[in-house]
């Protein structure tokens, strides 16, 4: 069972491609046409994966256009090869509806929004702790001073954790403080929501 990994890259420019480097996963990169520039370090981490990876740029512009060439290619890989797992690496929550309904038909399809989540969780011994510190951290810090973008609340994270703080520990709490709603992550702004949480 591979792992297939289609990436909007119009919707998420943050990639870090080594991250999967020892995974046995086929990647697809989709550029919109007017895209030009794409960084030195995702062109290196891409050239690692060899003929593992593929770019694919869209024709054409237009609302959706992108996510309509993710959404054929992520079909057209199914019914070659239904019991591989799918990732859709984007911020687009329009993609979910399409994701829920695969799940209906049995087919491993998650939308994410960072690489890292591909991977299993190496869930560290405080794990919890480490969270509950954050939420504390954040909760005291003046709303109109938290850190606003995912690169800013990482380096927040390794900072308020010291020795334990490494950036795959920032990036697992991220992913958790999304998943528990104590913060929205769209278009790489943040809205905080922590204290819903109890």
């Amino acid at each position: 069972m591979a792992k297939i990994l289609f990436i909007d890259y119009e919707n998420v420019q943050g990639v870090r491609l080594s991250e999967i480097e020892g995974v046995d996963c086929k990647v697809s990169v989709f550029t919109g046409s007017s895209q030009n520039k794409i960084p030195i370090e995702l062109v290196s981490s891409a050239q690692m994966l060899g003929n593992r990876l593929k770019w694919i740029r869209i024709d054409g512009n237009g609302p959706n256009a992108l996510d309509f060439h993710i959404a054929y290619y992520l079909g057209a890989s199914i019914a070659k090869a239904p019991n591989d797992e799918y990732y859709v690496l984007s911020r687009d929550k329009g993609f979910d509806p399409l994701i829920k309904h695969l799940s209906k038909e049995k087919v491993i399809c998650k939308r994410i929004t960072s690489v890292s989540e591909m991977m299993p969780l190496r869930r560290p011994k405080n794990a919890d702790a480490d969270f509950e510190k954050v939420l504390a951290n954040l909760r005291k810090i003046e709303k109109n001073r938290r850190p606003r973008n995912e690169g800013a609340l990482r380096k927040h994270i390794t900072t308020i954790l010291g020795k334990s703080g490494t950036e795959e520990t920032g990036v697992q709490l991220i992913s958790k403080l999304i998943t528990s709603k104590a913060i929205v992550l769209e278009n790489d702004r943040i809205t905080y929501k922590i204290d819903n949480i109890r």
